[in-house]
């Protein structure tokens, strides 16, 4: 037996718990037979996690924030958990100005997306050098005996965030719509949307749930950051119809409950600079 064929057969005998190897971005975690959490490590080259699903002979890896560097250590993640691959990549969101991520997919893999964010993706300057395959409100993907349903829940986290649901295990990824024992970053956020996103998911009773960061997750890990996100909305709305200023709520703004969350300090003028501005905008009605 040649080298590359015992390391396959080592490689694959290790996958058979629920966890599995670490390449530098990503830890992997098996969710149940052919589906992989990527979970993004701290202070690697991913900063989101990724599912990794195998639909019969090929793959479908979703996901998004996807640097060159990010995406070899996935897609070489990949390889170690199978030998099928990879037909589909699905990015899940994209944020407009930030033009080092989500433009490296390899040439010929086609890429599936939000029309939205595939706007977002067309305004960089970065021209797209892969194929694209964008849908409106959902896309069911059939393969292998395998259904994996797209939604567009349209404004949220950004302008057109896509979730990825199993319905068949109950698996579901979220992207960045939550983020599980983390404050998160709000800073392309629409607030009232993303409670509304939030509460349908809720309404999924997903079984598994792979956040956009974090550890894999259950339905009270998801609750539990939709009461953090409305809190933190309800607390910023409270100091606007007080007549503050964006400086005086920075000022004022306390949420003590949760100011141990994982990243509420680091984002928390961004994430309140954001909230600020679209509920001036979209509830309060003045900008």
């Amino acid at each position: 037996m040649r080298f590359s064929q015992i390391l396959l057969v080592f490689c694959l005998l290790l996958s058979s718990g629920n966890t599995w190897a670490n390449t530098f971005s990503y830890h992997l975690e098996k969710l149940e037979e052919g589906v992989y959490a990527a979970i993004a490590q701290p202070g690697s080259r991913a900063s989101s996690n990724a599912i990794i699903i195998e639909a019969g002979d090929v793959v479908v890896v979703a996901g998004a924030h996807f640097t060159a560097e990010a995406l070899r250590d996935l897609i070489s993640a990949v390889a170690m958990v199978t030998v099928n691959p990879i037909r589909y990549f699905v990015l899940c969101h994209h944020h407009r100005g930030f033009s080092h991520i989500d433009l490296d997919f390899p040439p010929n893999k086609d890429v599936i997306m939000s029309w939205q964010t595939y706007q977002a993706l067309a305004s960089e300057p970065r021209a797209t050098r892969f194929p694209v395959v964008f849908f409106d409100q959902g896309l069911t993907l059939k393969l292998g005996g395998r259904t994996i349903i797209l939604t567009n829940m349209e404004r949220g986290h950004s302008e057109g965030d896509t979730v990825v649901y199993l319905p068949e295990s109950g698996i579901l990824f979220t992207s960045d719509l939550f983020y599980n024992k983390g404050a998160g970053y709000l800073g392309d956020g629409h607030m009232q949307d993303w409670i509304l996103a939030l509460e349908f998911l809720e309404r999924l009773r997903p079984e598994k749930i792979v956040p956009g960061y974090g550890p894999v997750a259950k339905r009270s890990d998801l609750t539990d950051f939709k009461n953090y996100l409305r809190a933190f909305v309800s607390e910023i709305l409270f100091l606007i119809e007080k007549g503050h200023s964006l400086t005086e709520t920075k000022k004022k703004f306390s949420l003590p409950r949760y100011e141990d969350l994982a990243g509420f300090k680091q984002f928390r003028d961004v994430n309140i600079e954001r909230a600020y501005h679209d509920l001036k905008e979209n509830v309060v009605g003045s900008p």
